[in-house]
């Protein structure tokens, strides 16, 4: 395979990670916006359902780790292909 064909499965490989760190951008702003609501100020203490929140931001703290490998990966590719 050449320089080209190595070209081409950089940028397929650059377009699959930003689609997957998108996904996951996606999924944890709904997670935040889920939380927010969850946590609002005009609910009573002993009404929060503390479960939930503790597993969304469980949920939410690991979404973050893969969304910033997944733009290391990116910003990885970026650099190889010269952008």
């Amino acid at each position: 395979m050449g320089l080209e064909g190595e070209r081409l499965q950089f940028q397929g490989r650059l377009g699959e990670k930003e689609i997957e760190a998108k996904k996951i951008e996606i999924k944890a702003n709904g997670l935040v916006d889920a939380m927010r609501n969850d946590l609002s100020p005009f609910e009573a203490i002993k009404d929060i359902n503390t479960e939930l929140i503790v597993e969304q931001a469980l949920e939410l703290a690991q979404l973050k780790i893969s969304y910033i490998s997944a733009l290391k990966e990116v910003n990885a590719i970026k650099k190889a292909l010269g952008r």
